[in-house]
């Protein structure tokens, strides 16, 4: 029974998995999964979330989480709907302060977010891996990953069925090595999970403004008006508990940012305003436990942001699998 389900369930998933790529690369829809980039929409939608887009029937009502894409942007927008006018509806994400800059029009409305018990669909943190494995190097990166675990499991079963017939029909017999590799598969997909929340990629816009107000910003998309030509103070939120374990950090494609300190819940940047205008950067940071050496995740970030998860993510998980089959071997 609970293996037809999972089957079920599944087959389910892969085919919401087509459904997607059928309709935003071929149709440029935004049906199916798609990944939360912001925290707009914070706590019901979390940055890295997966979150599932349906065609909208008819019209939407207050409180209903829409997908719309004005002409004047190139991507979707998924926010709540708070109230209805005669020329639109007018949107606000949850965790913003002030409803979006414009009536949004019923031909912009494609999808809506579907809700069971009040709370939409979403799968956390997979979004976080999606977003590093894009590119070339990242494309190649997974492969690989992909590929050395499917050379794993098939060296399991090519094991299992090469067992004697009368141990296999020993059920409290288990194999220390297949323990061992199970455990070893299991962390590192654990640890990739776990971690991925920490690799933020953002775009970073700001207004150099004259006599805009010089205050500390909170790390979003849009730091707003700031005054030109100054280094103003930027905070980014990590709540990160780093127990006996250090938190290297590493900026990308950011030479506007600097430094300054972090702790357990926030990090400091100091961001140079430039002249006066409007400007962008992307900008990609990596939070990690020291498990590797900083200069070995440094050169692994600036190959692919998804090497040092996947070198702290086998580390770690190797070192458990040689725990499991030391104990197994010595308990067997």
């Amino acid at each position: 029974m609970i293996k037809k389900m999972g089957i079920f369930f599944t087959s389910i998933f892969l085919l919401s998995v087509l459904f997607s790529v059928v309709s935003q690369f071929i149709f440029h829809l935004p049906y199916g999964w798609n990944i939360e980039a912001t925290n707009s929409m914070y706590p019901l939608l979390k940055p890295g979330d997966l979150v599932f887009i349906l065609p909208l029937m008819g019209k939407p009502y207050p409180h209903e989480i829409v997908a719309y894409k004005p002409p004047f942007l190139n991507f979707y927008v998924v926010h709540e709907v708070i109230n209805v006018t005669k020329n639109g509806y007018i949107t606000k994400g949850i965790n913003n302060p002030t409803p979006d800059p414009w009536i949004v029009k019923p031909s912009w409305i494609k999808g809506f977010v579907p809700e069971i018990f009040g709370q939409p669909i979403v799968i956390p943190y997979v979004g976080n891996l999606i977003t590093l494995i894009r590119g070339t190097t990242g494309y190649i990166t997974a492969f690989i990953v992909l590929f050395a675990i499917y050379g794993i499991s098939e060296i399991v079963d090519r094991k299992q069925l090469n067992l004697p017939a009368r141990r296999r029909n020993r059920r409290k017999t288990v194999d220390p090595k297949i323990l061992a590799i199970t455990f070893l598969i299991l962390s590192f997909a654990a640890f990739m999970i776990l971690f991925s929340p920490h690799v933020i990629f953002t775009d970073l816009m700001w207004n150099s403004v004259q006599n805009a107000p010089f205050i500390s910003r909170q790390f979003s998309n849009n730091l707003g008006a700031v005054p030109p030509n100054s280094m103003v103070p930027v905070t980014l939120s990590v709540n990160y508990h780093h127990f006996l374990l250090k938190i290297p950090l590493v900026i990308l494609h950011s030479p506007s940012l600097k430094l300054q300190n972090y702790s357990e819940e926030n990090i400091t940047f100091l961001l140079y305003t430039s002249s006066q205008g409007l400007h962008s950067e992307t900008v990609a940071i990596e939070v990690l436990p020291e498990l590797l050496p900083v200069t070995v995740l440094n050169f692994l970030f600036s190959i692919n942001p998804i090497l040092p998860l996947v070198g702290e993510g086998t580390e770690i998980s190797v070192i458990i699998s040689i725990i499991v089959y030391a104990v197994m071997k010595k308990l067997s």
